[in-house]
């Protein structure tokens, strides 16, 4: 299966319900200061429902993606779609001011190839943005041992019968990562760390997700990320 009939096959239905979840407030304390007109460039964006808040601030905002019912969703927002299998290497002239890789890396073979063409676009003083789950958090972890599946719980958002289809075999994220190995991929790719966000683990119901927050939240999430932050965010320079 081609990566274009994957994602508008398997993944068009998910990428309409992501469009939901997701908004500015996901990175908005990552913008880093930006001049009017500054060049943005969301890859493998879906419908662009974070970087499309940036078109009305007077930026020229960009989007890498190979969904035709997300491009189209693109253009009505203002954001120039690159149609391109993200995949595969970019071969752009443009030079980017900003670069948003938000919950995609999870999703590719080659995480840090997709991460070094970003920088190979990026202008020298340009910032990333990155977003992506982390998978082995406790509560992941006790799931894992007493269910045996990987799938994670708050795969849940997409409703249950949805859920209910996911097995390992079509499951959507084909990469799982610990903290360090974020840090890792920065440092192959050249890439300086200034500042990183825990998001702490959720719960599976109201009586674990309070359980949960006394446990992890965002007091106590930074000092065993690899047990209590279920994501992290990270805003990195050349």
């Amino acid at each position: 299966m081609s990566a274009q009939s994957y994602y508008n096959n398997f993944y068009h239905e998910l990428s309409r319900l992501d469009e939901k979840g997701n908004n500015i407030s996901k990175i908005e304390k990552f913008l880093p200061e930006l001049s009017s007109g500054a060049k943005i460039l969301d890859i493998g964006c879906g419908h662009g429902s974070v970087s499309r808040s940036l078109v009305p601030r007077g930026f020229d905002v960009y989007g890498m993606e190979i969904n035709s019912d997300a491009i189209e969703s693109l253009k009505r927002h203002g954001i120039k779609p690159i149609e391109h299998d993200i995949s595969e290497p970019f071969n752009l002239r443009e030079r980017f001011d900003l670069i948003l890789l938000l919950d995609v890396l999870e999703h590719v073979f080659d995480p840090t190839s997709l991460i070094s063409e970003a920088v190979k676009i990026l202008k020298d003083d340009g910032t990333i943005i990155i977003t992506i789950p982390l998978y082995f958090d406790l509560a992941d972890r006790i799931r894992i041992l007493f269910t045996g599946s990987i799938i994670s719980h708050d795969n849940l958002c997409y409703g249950i019968d949805i859920y209910k289809r996911f097995r390992s075999y079509n499951y959507d994220h084909i990469r799982f990562f610990r903290p360090k190995d974020i840090y890792e991929m920065c440092e192959l790719t050249g890439l300086k760390i200034k500042k990183v966000r825990y998001n702490p683990m959720g719960g599976f119901n109201l009586i674990t997700k309070m359980l949960v927050r006394f446990i992890a939240n965002k007091y106590t999430v930074g000092i065993i990320p690899n047990l209590l932050a279920h994501s992290m965010t990270l805003q990195v320079t050349k």
